[in-house]
């Protein structure tokens, strides 16, 4: 496996902050993941830089464009910030990948606007996609240990159990 440059972007905020509180508190609110898949991809042998976005500064100078490959975790309130974000990076070449609580509740969604997007992760699924490195466009590709290894995402046709929405079992 060659080495990578590798771009992880925890996104706390949606945009510019403008209250003290998240100004000072922001950084507070990481999310442990990002961290994780930071520490795996320098033990696995590439290039990391990382990124808690707290609405700090402008987030078009943050990402690294020089990456072969940006994380983004994302919760659904900065959803749209990330998909812009992607599109951003994508358009200069990065592959892309969301995960979190956004990819985990709106995967389909979010695979319009990414090359990855990562259910429940571990080191196996963080090594296939660090492996792979490849756009996978216009539709990305929805990995997670749950599902199996590579799937499309739920209810979209993909081979396997049907998945739907609880409130779509009642009717």
């Amino acid at each position: 496996m060659k080495k990578l440059r590798v771009g992880i972007i925890d996104l706390v905020a949606r945009g510019p902050a403008r209250s003290l509180f998240m100004r000072i508190m922001g950084a507070n609110l990481a999310s442990v993941m990002p961290q994780a898949i930071a520490t795996w991809c320098i033990q696995e042998g590439h290039d990391v830089a990382y990124l808690c976005y707290t609405g700090g500064k402008d987030l078009l100078q943050a990402p690294p464009v020089d990456a072969d490959l940006v994380f983004i975790s994302a919760f659904t309130e900065s959803a749209q910030t990330a998909y812009a974000l992607s599109n951003f990076c994508r358009c200069r070449g990065v592959v892309t990948v969301l995960g979190g609580p956004h990819a985990r509740c709106y995967p389909s969604d979010a695979l319009r606007y990414f090359d990855y997007v990562l259910g429940f992760t571990d080191r196996t699924v963080l090594r296939d996609v660090l492996r792979d490195c490849a756009p996978s466009r216009p539709t990305g590709v929805y990995l997670s240990p749950l599902r199996g290894n590579r799937s499309r995402c739920p209810g979209s046709g993909s081979a396997g159990r049907s998945w739907r929405r609880p409130c779509e079992r009642l009717r």
